[in-house]
């Protein structure tokens, strides 16, 4: 008769087994992901708040250095100073912002900007007006930058500064030589011989008028009269057409410099949730502006787009998750350019 027992001790032994390297899989891959996490809400931080001290200097029209707006990275590069109007009072005030634990700037570095909200990058002491800055912040096994160029647009690890402009050498030399790269021997092009222009031969006119002779009449003993030769023609020249000058092209104005503005540029959102983003801008015209979002089945954008009627004027976008986590970006483009806007959606 044959007994029927438990799990022996081997297939526990294997089952606990896979169970620990599941479970430790599963460790590694949510600590994996929540330091990226950290990471990115660090640098939206820290990219909102150089996108508040730009605002700010250009309402304030800020002229010295005084009167700007700044952000400055501690020699630490684990924390930065924010100065700006904070309390509403109308003068600057500084508070130090601190990375979370783990992280840390790969520079030290302070941006602030003018009245025209173009960057000042200061470092070692040596300020550079219209600087391209870019800022990395790092983490053990991963890093993000933003790039703020010099006109003051601010992105997110957008390599923006990594397109390079190849350049294109010439071997004069071998041109000049009438050879190419490849050893083949180029046909050469003459320049043309200009030709003297001939000299027109004179026409002896005495030559094609016969010359009468005079006949003399004996028997009368009168004498006949010369015929006096008929004058030839002068033929009278064919006038020279003048050229008609070429008109002038009427020169396309260039358009003013505008700038569309958003209120803030990073977002933090849940899944089942919705945020406003309100978007303007500095133009003396009417501006449309649309909306688009990098994954539409997930986060919805609403209105699609607006009309914008003059300067200062305003609308405000909703964004609307369909139950999906994960990191996406908003755009709102224009005529004046386009700004993009980070979405994070949370469970």
């Amino acid at each position: 008769m044959r007994r029927h027992g438990g799990f022996s001790a081997i297939e526990l032994i294997g089952t606990a087994t896979v169970l620990a390297i599941v479970t430790t899989f599963g460790l590694i891959g949510i600590t994996k992901a929540r330091a990226s996490v950290r990471l990115s809400g660090a640098a939206r931080e820290y990219a909102s708040y150089v996108e508040k001290a730009r605002i700010f200097s250009i309402r304030r029209h800020a002229d010295d250095a005084a009167e700007r707006a700044s952000i400055v990275i501690n020699a630490d590069q684990t924390s930065y100073d924010v100065t700006l109007d904070l309390d509403g009072d109308g003068g600057n005030d500084t508070r130090t912002i601190n990375l979370p634990s783990g992280i840390k700037f790969d520079t030290v570095e302070s941006i602030s900007f003018d009245w025209r909200g173009r960057t000042m990058s200061t470092v070692a002491g040596v300020t550079t007006p219209n600087a391209q800055v870019q800022i990395r912040l790092l983490s053990s096994d991963d890093s993000i930058s933003i790039d703020v160029t010099g006109s003051g647009d601010i992105t997110i690890d957008s390599q923006v500064f990594d397109d390079a402009v190849p350049t294109v050498s010439l071997n004069v030399g071998d041109l000049s030589a009438g050879s190419s790269g490849s050893g083949t021997t180029s046909p050469s092009t003459s320049e043309p011989t200009s030709s003297a222009t001939p000299t027109p031969i004179p026409v002896d006119v005495t030559d094609s008028v016969p010359t009468p002779t005079p006949i003399i009449d004996i028997g009368d003993g009168l004498p006949v009269a010369t015929p006096t030769p008929s004058a030839t023609a002068t033929p009278t020249p064919a006038p020279t057409p003048t050229a008609t000058p070429t008109a002038t092209p009427t020169p396309t104005p260039t358009p003013m410099a505008c700038t569309i503005n958003v209120d803030k540029i990073a977002v933090i959102m849940s899944s089942d949730g919705t945020a406003t983003i309100k978007v303007s801008h500095d133009a003396n015209t009417s501006v449309s502006i649309t909306a688009t979002s990098s994954k539409a089945s997930d986060l919805q954008v609403t209105p699609g787009g607006a009309q914008l009627v003059g300067a200062g004027s305003a609308t405000t976008f909703t964004l609307k998750s369909k139950k999906s986590t994960g990191i996406y970006t908003v755009t709102f483009s224009g005529g004046c350019g386009s700004k993009t806007v980070a979405v994070t959606v949370l469970l």
